[in-house]
């Protein structure tokens, strides 16, 4: 099999295209394979598929899986028409996806690597530069989201997440029965989560039982304006109701100790630690000797 055909098949080549031509270019490491059109062939426009009078050719190059040890390109003329309707359009590709410079194949395998590694790590597996992958990931993120139908979760978490220097911020909402993200917005800020819940049907704002979050104040906010019902729904996580109840326990405790210090009374002394400390940390002798006896003992921050 000549390698004209070799390639036509691996690459589904079929009429009105045709491979007219493979060059290897040895101390590059680079196969190129060359594609052309079938110029008596019909032509029809890409945007409402009516037959269109041809335009003009336009060179196109498109980077394929490796052939061995060799970057593999394919580089065809691809015809532009002109359509009645929508005016000068380019004929779309099947082996690769509009304004894309790779191959579906190509995206596909950069796809599965990204799944498993970093892009600097695929970047250097594949010979790809970081701004190429990128845009290979937007483009699969975008075919996601434009397949996936919005449904609303009976229990959903929100947060927000630091993804850049400076302390910029975006809002993530999950089903925390997926887990699958559902939303992703600029900022931390109430608007940020308020355009999630007004993308849902009434029906679907009644069926949320649970929303599970910190306590920022925007996000309470959005969720009490935006669901019936919400001060039963809004569930704090533990680590931040546990971090009030330390803080104003605390609080008492510092009050206290200056009072008992004024009074000459050190009983506080160095104790801060202890009356935060998770139960569970505590040893046996910590407990009995030291913790238990100011718990039990005639004191405001025992009481807190």
């Amino acid at each position: 099999m000549r390698d004209r055909d070799l390639y036509a098949q691996i690459l589904g080549i079929v009429h009105p295209r045709k491979v007219t031509d493979v060059q290897l270019d040895l101390p590059g490491q680079e196969v190129t394979v060359f594609v052309d059109w079938d110029t008596h062939a019909p032509l029809c426009c890409p945007a409402c598929k009516a037959g269109a009078p041809g335009y003009d050719f336009r060179s196109r190059r498109w980077r394929h899986l490796d052939t061995c040890q060799y970057k593999t390109f394919l580089e065809a003329k691809v015809p532009r028409v002109n359509c009645a309707e929508h005016g000068v359009q380019q004929i779309s590709v099947p082996w690769a996806e509009p304004n894309s410079r790779f191959t579906g194949l190509m995206e596909a395998i950069a796809i599965d690597w990204l799944k498993e590694a970093s892009i600097s790590a695929v970047s250097r597996q594949l010979r790809l530069t970081w701004d190429e992958l990128d845009g290979i990931r937007t483009r699969a993120v975008e075919r996601g989201l434009a397949r996936r139908q919005l449904e609303a979760p009976q229990r959903m978490g929100v947060d927000e997440t630091s993804f850049q220097k400076r302390h910029e911020y975006v809002t993530i909402v999950i089903d925390l029965d997926g887990p699958t993200v559902l939303h992703v917005a600029d900022d931390r800020k109430a608007e940020s989560l308020t355009s999630f819940y007004d993308q849902l049907t009434p029906e679907q704002i009644e069926a949320i039982a649970v929303v599970a979050m910190d306590m920022h104040g925007p996000y309470i906010k959005a969720t009490r304006e935006s669901l019936p019902d919400a001060e039963r729904k809004i569930a704090f996580d533990k680590f931040h109701v546990a971090k009030q109840l330390g803080d104003a326990v605390d609080k008492v405790r510092r009050a206290e100790h200056r009072a008992l210090i004024a009074k000459d009374i050190s009983t506080l002394k160095g104790t801060n630690h202890l009356w935060l400390q998770h139960p569970d940390s505590m040893d046996e002798a910590m407990w009995d000797s030291t913790f238990q006896i100011l718990r039990n003992a005639n004191l405001q921050t025992s009481r807190a």
